[in-house]
């Protein structure tokens, strides 16, 4: 079946979205396999001013992946403005932390390599998150790089696990109490857990059903042997409380919290229809790279 993308799922514009101006905004584009959303920052006045999200149909490779956002793009509002900066938030399961005190850059693929399996038709990048005093390294496919560059010039690539690490330090690494923070959004979910002021656990996940995300929590739980009658499950991303996955989760897990997005910056008037918790990654990331 052919590859195609739909209608903005979610689409929140700034009606006083200034067209012409130059160098304002700040672009924030989160893509995988299954879709895609751009976030844009005004800089001027410290505002999110739009938020879209489109996913992709039928969809199996990264080179596809991009085409289809190039198609979205070039018919959305954001095609015609100019930015101040682009950071584009690859999501995608080829990333691997190695210690900052072991970290050789000249190495960084074949360690790559050597965790997530191949990596052909791939660019290694690293970044150091020092919250947790190791390097992500991640693999960013070539056509991404390619194309960015070509559709922006100057582009910043960032892997989903950073946004979520570096502020979920933020949240609670001087916290007293123990977490596992859940993110979740279109097939894909990430569980990380904070336990005396040390992140001690953090993977990622692809799932088809509710099942599996109850299963990979409930195993985190089971593997750091933390109560789920005691231990706080802190929940973000594209999740309501009426789904189903957060009944199932609440069979098992007395005590689950939705957190909201960092918000340095402030949301434009069209925003509060909008769970605060929603779209966490792709707001975050701003404070990774701004």
């Amino acid at each position: 079946m052919e590859a195609l993308f739909t209608k903005p799922a979610l689409s929140v514009i700034d009606e006083e979205l200034e067209r012409n101006t130059p160098l304002t905004y700040h672009l924030i584009i989160s893509i995988g396999l299954k879709g895609a959303s751009c976030c844009l920052i005004n800089d001027k006045n410290q505002t999110y001013a739009a938020v879209e999200q489109i996913n992709f149909m039928n969809n199996q490779n990264y080179a596809t992946s991009f085409e289809l956002f190039e198609k979205y793009y070039k018919e959305s509002v954001f095609f015609n403005l100019s930015f101040k900066t682009v950071t584009v938030v690859v999501i995608s399961e080829s990333f691997t932390l190695v210690p900052q005190a072991l970290f050789d850059q000249n190495n960084a693929q074949s360690i790559l390599t050597f965790t997530v399996g191949a990596i052909d038709n791939s660019k290694v990048e690293f970044r150091l998150l020092s919250s947790i005093y190791s390097y992500l390294l991640f693999a960013v496919p070539d056509n991404y790089v390619l194309g960015f560059a070509k559709l922006f010039g100057k582009v910043t690539f960032l892997n989903h696990a950073e946004v979520l690490i570096a502020q979920g330090m933020i949240e609670y690494k001087n916290s007293s109490e123990n977490i596992i923070l859940a993110h979740i959004q279109n097939g894909n979910f990430e569980l990380m857990a904070v336990a005396n002021h040390k992140m001690v656990f953090f993977n990622s996940f692809k799932y088809v059903s509710t099942e599996d995300v109850a299963y990979y929590t409930l195993m985190a739980y089971e593997t750091l042997k933390f109560n789920p009658e005691e231990i706080t499950l802190k929940l973000c991303g594209e999740i309501e409380k009426k789904s189903t996955v957060y009944s199932l989760l609440y069979k098992y897990i007395r005590n689950i919290e939705f957190i909201s997005s960092h918000r340095n910056y402030k949301f434009s008037g069209g925003f509060n229809p909008l769970p605060s918790h929603f779209f966490f990654n792709i707001i975050n990331a701003a404070h990774c790279v701004l």
